[in-house]
């Protein structure tokens, strides 16, 4: 249970899917798409605090935020410490040492916005549009966390507990949705 627990984090976060395919016999397009839907959501959520408007900016400026989060989520840290059995539910701890998204970004987002307004302030973007001036900012704060983002930042050890459901009617454990987002939350702390 721990190396399905271990095995749906790696293909979620790190992108190796061999022990998934092995234990959920899933095809490697298949969890394929998990990876890329993760990286994508990371994504979203990096755009979301970091002030670029997702609704926006190009794909392009997405697809350069997706570049970062692959580079985040390969840096992650977890490993199995106990499980506990009871009944047909398996609870599975994990102790994680959570990335500090906002420490971790800090300096180089700092600078691409002073860059930026100083720009701005400079008359380089008078006669943009709404959408060309939040483009040029979306491309400001991605290239300069693209550059700069290599080394991340933890907080403290935690741990984590994850449970697996039992499905009766396909005979398998699984992780709820919402187990994968609070994990997602104490992966990557992004909050303020």
């Amino acid at each position: 249970y721990q190396e399905y627990v271990v095995g749906i984090m790696d293909a979620n976060y790190l992108g190796r899917y061999e022990k998934y395919m092995e234990i959920t016999g899933s095809a490697q397009a298949e969890a394929e798409k998990i990876y890329e839907a993760n990286i994508q959501a990371f994504a979203l959520d990096m755009e979301e605090a970091l002030s670029v408007k997702a609704d926006v900016v190009t794909k392009g400026v997405t697809e350069q935020f997706m570049a970062v989060a692959e580079t985040i989520y390969s840096q992650v840290k977890y490993q199995p410490v106990d499980v506990v059995r009871e009944g047909d539910t398996y609870t599975i701890s994990l102790e994680v040492e959570p990335i500090d998204f906002r420490e971790t970004v800090r300096e180089p987002f700092q600078s691409a916005v002073n860059t930026f307004n100083e720009q701005a302030k400079n008359g380089d973007f008078d006669g943009h549009t709404d959408q060309e001036y939040e483009e040029a900012y979306g491309k400001a704060v991605a290239s300069a966390l693209a550059a700069d983002v290599k080394e991340m930042v933890y907080r403290e050890k935690v741990t984590v507990k994850v449970v697996l459901d039992y499905d009766k009617e396909n005979n398998l454990y699984l992780i709820s949705d919402e187990q994968m987002e609070a994990l997602d939350d104490r992966v990557v702390y992004i909050a303020e």
